[in-house]
Formats: C-alpha cells, structure tokens, sequence
C-alpha cells in the first residue's frame, strides 16, 4: 500500500533553498530508489512551482500547490487559477488550511467551490479541517470537523470523478508547537472521519491524512494510527534530510 508524504512549505524556502533541497534529493540515489511505495509530494510557493516542474520532471516528487483561487478567471489581483495550475501539471492543492482560514478569512463554502473545481481539474484536492484548543477542551471536536466537510460532503454526494481526494485532519494547537494529541483521541477522530465518508459514492477515493508537529521523533507514534494513508508534514519537511527520515522510519 502507498504511503503518502506531503511536504508544505509554507513561505519558509527562498529560490537558493529550494535549489539546495533539489541538489540534496538528486545526489542521494538510494533514497530514490527505495522509495517505490511512498508518494512524495511538494506543496511549494506559487513563484517555485515553474523552477521545481523543470528540476524535478523526471524523479518521483510530485508537485502541487498551497491554495488556491475559488473563481477560474477574472479580475481578483493576487490570487491563481485552477487553470494556472494545470499549466504547472500541478499534482495536487491543499485548501481549507488553518492558516489560510484565519489570515485570509477563507470560509467553509470557499472551501468547498476550490475543491470542486480541483476535481473538475483533476488535481487531487488535500482538504484541511482542525479545531482549536479552545473548542477541543469544550468537546466540540468532532462538530467542528463536521461543519468544515459538512459543504464538501455535499459536493462528494454527486461526484463521479476518480480524482484522489485526502482530508488532512490538522489539529490548529498542534501545528508547530509540538503538542500532539494521543493514540486513543487521534483514533476515535479517524474512526468518526472514515464513517462520516462511507457513504460517499466516491469513498473509495478518500484518503485520511495527519498534520501538527510531525518530525522525525513524532512520526514513529504517528504511524499506529488507524485509517490513515500518510502524513501532511509542515516545517519539518524544508530540509531533505529530515524529510528523509521521516519516510524511511515510518
């Protein structure tokens, strides 16, 4: 079974990084070789996507994008089309991050016309949902995550494409301060996720990802998780040698 490995870079990789990650993936060709079951993907920044098409065309990261634009054309300064991204044979999109949700005040609904015009793409959507500490000590875990995939759901109910689909499921206090949720939570959460999906005529596309202070020293718990088909990985993921390991341990 495939395992996957997303890479977001978020705004940390200058153009002299990104070339130093490339140069320290093409000289390392046993890790290349090994890496038959595990998909690699790259989520860089929008100007790195071109450079990285061209230096990585021929290996097996794939690449994909951090957001992007709810409308195909128009006059919306600063924002990128779907069509944009098919142009950079772009793999995937990560939409609905917690990030993006809180500076770009992006909503559930934006969320859910993003991802129906990935799939019309066929680029594979990475739909990122999560609650905030606040919300997980009142309990309301489990009715946070169904509000934000509650208008998803409601695309999935009429859709016939084969396009991969990954929910990532990124508890917000998790992301980049190392306080991860235990076993029993995080498998009480996927269990509820893989059966809230179940009765999507495109379930079998579904895949569940985990995200939040995932390194190399977290990953090793991470892997007993239940349901899951790889790992949404954040800061960690900017140097190759600590993405290495976390694909090889897992």
């Amino acid at each position: 079974m495939t395992k996957y490995y997303f890479a977001n870079w978020k705004m940390y990789q200058s153009l002299a990084s990104v070339k130093k990650f490339i140069e320290a993936y093409n000289r390392d060709v046993e890790f290349q070789n090994n890496s038959n079951k595990t998909y690699i993907g790259i989520a860089a920044s929008y100007e790195h996507l071109y450079f990285l098409h061209q230096k990585t065309n021929k290996t097996r990261l794939n690449l994909g994008a951090q957001d992007c634009s709810e409308f195909i054309a128009g006059a919306y300064t600063g924002q990128v089309s779907i069509q944009s991204l098919v142009e950079m044979k772009a793999d995937f999109c990560i939409i609905g991050h917690s990030e993006v949700r809180q500076y770009l005040q992006q909503t559930n609904a934006m969320v859910a016309s993003k991802f129906k015009l990935l799939l019309s793409a066929n680029i594979s959507p990475i739909v990122c949902i999560g609650e905030t500490l606040t919300q997980k000590q009142n309990g309301i875990t489990l009715e946070t995550l169904y509000d934000q995939l509650e208008p998803v759901l409601e695309c999935l109910q009429s859709c016939t494409e084969n396009t991969k689909i990954f929910i990532a499921y990124e508890p917000i206090y998790a992301i980049g301060t190392g306080l991860i949720p235990d076993l029993e939570e995080l498998q009480q959460i996927f269990y509820f996720l893989k059966k809230l999906l179940k009765e999507v005529p495109v379930a079998k596309n579904v895949m569940f990802l985990y995200g939040g202070s995932v390194s190399s020293q977290s990953v090793l718990s991470l892997q007993n998780i239940d349901n899951i088909s790889g790992f949404l990985i954040g800061k960690a993921s900017i140097d190759f040698q600590e993405l290495k390991k976390i694909v090889e341990l897992e």
